[in-house]
């Protein structure tokens, strides 16, 4: 008779706790990346508006990790978008009702994401190197990713207190109801969960997204962000280098209107988040490459040169569709357009802005994918609809602008930059 040889070493977590776990896991990182995307536009701090939607990109790629793994380890289950823990998802819904840039602070980073950054130290604990080896392969650098994230924050987080002093609990609140609730993984929970705390924070005002961004109150007014010559041919080169740069750090607008679509559309498949995290990360990148080289000809960001999302407010009245209609027409001439101007600032020597140029042209080719797929999806394939909404959205954006140049003359970012040209051409002729 053959005995049975029972192993003497017990198993950690089984499959099901462990997918049950990811898949919570899954679900945190997409809300807080979601709410990151809804108050971007809110989000004043120059700072904080440029850091955010790095975070949301690299949000979105634990996102997709977690929820493959989740679908690996039960094939063919699909249910890694449905049933989450309701109670889990009532305090993803409290999140966004942050009255400031602190308080979003507060409870996107201080809260979640440490609370994140605790439940990867917790799973990896007891996750079965041998058994579990593919989560473990990932999910080992996700505490330090989150770690910088969190540095990334402090850095801002004493000037959003100064401007913003502590009035209510936000913070205290929401750590004391996620630990009510058990925690991101749901191995916590306390003896008894206090309503009262959720009904009180139900009591902060819901959010609504603004029609205009919100920009930086140290920024200069302004209406739109180039002037009316900018294409001058009688414009010098220094004068189209400077232009393209004040081009490139306004496209926030784009990055804040892919982050708002990210927000708004809750009822989309995986895919869509992913893809506009990315492209939102992308569009942020464009905008960091006007910076540098403004920033590099001595221009005072905001003071100098204008910050205003003029394209989004052009369409922002007639919704989410619209401004990615906008966003679509304008990408789908965009591969043409930044071609040439790498063979152009190229052969003037300027090397630095080319590149951007390039790397801009490799993300819009992108892009175009993005804004095709995802403004066909929401109009149900109809394509007559989508190519009415395109012409529509570029029409309104021709009379808004048109407007907007006969009601304002540009100054005095022109006179500044007027200043500062003669400045920079000094500098070369001596």
């Amino acid at each position: 008779m053959v005995k049975m040889l029972a192993m003497a070493q017990q198993k950690k977590r089984s499959v099901e706790a462990a997918s049950e776990m990811l898949k919570r896991l899954f679900f945190m990182e997409k809300e807080v990346m979601r709410t990151s995307g809804g108050y971007l536009t809110s989000i004043s701090n120059w700072e904080l508006k440029k850091i955010v939607p790095l975070h949301m990109w690299q949000d979105s790629l634990r996102a997709d990790a977690l929820r493959t793994r989740v679908l690996e380890m039960r094939y063919p289950r699909r249910d890694i978008d449905q049933n989450h823990d309701p109670k889990l998802v009532q305090f993803a819904e409290l999140l966004v009702r942050c009255r400031n840039d602190r308080e979003f602070v507060e409870g996107a980073y201080f809260v979640v994401k440490r609370a994140l950054k605790m439940a990867y130290q917790l799973y990896l604990q007891d996750a079965d190197p041998l058994d579990d080896a593919p989560t473990v392969a990932f999910m080992k650098r996700y505490s330090d990713e989150i770690g910088e994230q969190l540095l990334d924050i402090q850095d801002i987080y004493p000037t959003l207190a100064q401007l913003h002093p502590q009035i209510d609990l936000w913070q205290t609140e929401l750590s004391q109801l996620l630990r009510d609730i058990g925690g991101i993984l749901g191995v916590e929970k306390t003896d008894s969960l206090d309503e009262s705390r959720y009904q009180a924070l139900l009591g902060w005002p819901a959010y609504e997204l603004p029609l205009v961004p919100v920009r930086d109150p140290r920024f200069e007014k302004a209406l739109y962000h180039l002037p009316s010559n900018f294409l001058a041919e009688d414009a010098s080169f220094l004068e189209h280098q400077i232009h393209m740069g004040i081009n490139h750090i306004n496209e926030m607008w784009a990055c804040e209107a892919t982050a708002t679509m990210m927000w708004k559309w809750d009822d989309m498949p995986w895919e869509f988040y992913s893809d506009t995290a990315r492209w939102c990360y992308d569009e942020l990148r464009h905008c960091l490459m006007g910076e540098e080289r403004l920033k590099a000809w001595g221009f005072e960001i905001g003071v100098d040169i204008p910050m205003v999302a003029d394209h989004y407010i052009s369409q922002s009245e007639h919704g989410e569709l619209a401004i990615l209609a906008l966003i679509h027409r304008f990408e789908s001439a965009s591969p043409g357009w930044k071609s040439g101007l790498l063979r152009q600032f190229s052969g003037q020597g300027d090397t630095a802005s080319a590149q951007d140029f390039d790397y801009d042209w490799a993300d819009e080719s992108i892009h175009m994918q993005y804004g095709h797929k995802w403004l066909l999806h929401r109009l149900k394939g109809d394509i007559d609809a989508m190519e009415d909404m395109l012409e529509e959205a570029a029409s309104r954006w021709n009379t808004w602008i048109n407007n907007a140049r006969r009601e304002w003359d540009y100054e005095p970012f022109r006179s500044r930059i007027q200043a500062k040209i003669k400045q920079l051409e000094a500098m070369q002729d001596g």
